[in-house]
């Protein structure tokens, strides 16, 4: 593996990605035989409204909290978004983005690279520039790019994209965009999903598209190292027709119109599902055999770990585990990293148990939040940065439900992991 380091660090206010799902899953109207032509449909825009809470470390602005917060242990309300009418988030490495219910976005965190499609204060939430005529539909973050769903399926995208060597740029043409600027060549898209440097579009007939950096087989076709550049265009990929996409940090994930499960991109701990330590890349679309009997909902990844969503509200949790990102403890189970090395894995997917039912989860850089029936969330993972909201710095070993005085009294409908931080959306409980 040769991605470009990202660490936890101030100095160059980069982070490990981030990768979020508010569980919003585009509507199948019709399917056809497998492999035939799908009918998808844009899922609508959430309408009930709800006030926006961080927690985690905010030194590089991504909790919006002004300068003087940058560490909130529990979860803490953003206050000047109470009035604006909020139905969706989104968290990316050190950004964030809030969605309004007649689609205009707002946003906060690191604006290095013009992630944030405005100027003013990094460390509050301002409004999106540029997109007057616009409605969004869904909105997204990687590392260093934003991307917008509009309600006509164009898609919107400003930042850059990075690689090893450094910035690698926003298109050909470009290498950082300051503000939004439409994607050419796609139409009629459904749904959006971003890795730590890529993008994958599912339009409505079920193709999946990818653009970015492919130097961990990420965009599920082959990038030559000394033409990077090509990957910045969008290209169609595979041969299947899809119903719902999903992204880790340097993998990515689909879903066919039965709720079937494909991986491709790196797996050096196994997070696409194939257990096999001797295979570090999936170059293309791959069914994940270990799991051809469960039907699926949702599957997103962190760094190096997986989490997925069964249509009955249960998880599965593969990859990386030395920081407890698949709330299965040490478990030692086949396949598992030598029991002396520090970098722990848990390659066979495997159940995650205790939880109730499920309804969404989002995943972030090394934690992750799982969102209940019953509006309630449980977190788990790498804990150091207070990104799993229960006050302390320690890993959290299993699922471990999120409370908080602001909290109480609320239903949260929405979740969203970050690279140091989490968001989410809740309102008062009736």
């Amino acid at each position: 593996m040769t991605p470009a380091t990202t660490t936890t660090t101030t100095t160059n206010k980069r982070a490990r990605n981030s990768t979020a799902s508010s569980g919003s899953t585009p509507a199948l109207k019709k399917s056809k035989s497998l492999g035939s032509s799908l009918d998808l449909t844009r899922a609508p825009r959430d309408t009930t409204e709800g006030h926006v809470y961080v927690f985690g470390t905010g030194d590089c602005a991504q909790l919006g909290l002004g300068e003087d917060k940058i560490i909130r242990k529990k979860p803490a309300n953003l206050e000047v978004l109470n009035d604006q009418h909020i139905v969706d988030i989104a968290a990316g490495g050190m950004h964030n983005m809030a969605l309004t219910v007649d689609g205009k976005l707002w946003s906060w965190g690191v604006n290095d690279q013009k992630t944030l499609g405005r100027s003013g204060d990094e460390y509050v939430p301002l409004p999106v520039e540029g997109l007057d005529n616009v409605k969004i539909l869904k909105v997204a973050c990687s590392d260093s790019l934003t991307v917008a769903l509009t309600e006509e399926g164009e898609v919107y995208t400003w930042g850059t994209f990075r690689s090893a060597e450094g910035i690698l740029g926003h298109s050909k043409d470009q290498e950082v965009q300051d503000g939004p600027t439409k994607v050419h060549g796609l139409q009629n898209i459904v749904d959006i999903a971003t890795g730590t440097d890529h993008v994958l579009a599912l339009d409505g007939t079920g193709h999946v598209y990818s653009w970015g950096n492919g130097q961990q087989m990420q965009l599920g076709r082959r990038i030559v190292a000394r033409r990077m550049l090509n990957g910045l265009t969008p290209e169609r990929i595979g041969h299947k027709r899809f119903a719902k996409i999903g992204a880790g940090a340097y993998h990515s994930f689909a879903i066919d119109s039965e709720g079937k499960a494909y991986a491709w991109g790196l797996n050096t701990y196994g997070q696409c599902g194939n257990d096999d330590a001797s295979v570090d890349n999936v170059p293309s679309v791959a069914p994940i055999k270990a799991l051809e009997e469960e039907r699926f909902a949702d599957i997103q990844g962190g760094e190096h770990h997986t989490i997925a969503l069964t249509k009955d509200g249960r998880l599965f949790g593969f990859g990386r585990s030395d920081s407890h990102q698949l709330g299965l403890g040490y478990t030692e189970a086949p396949g598992t990293e030598t029991s002396d090395s520090f970098k722990k894995a848990i390659r066979e997917p495997t159940l995650i148990p205790g939880l109730p039912t499920i309804t969404a989860v989002s995943v972030g850089s090394n934690h992750t939040l799982a969102l209940t029936q019953a509006g309630d969330v449980y977190a788990w993972g790498f804990g150091e940065m207070y990104a799993c909201g229960n006050g302390e710095e320690e890993d959290v070993e299993k699922p471990l439900l999120l409370q908080g005085k602001q909290i109480e009294n609320v239903v949260i409908r929405k979740v969203a992991g970050g690279g140091q931080h989490s968001v989410i959306l809740g309102s008062p409980a009736t």
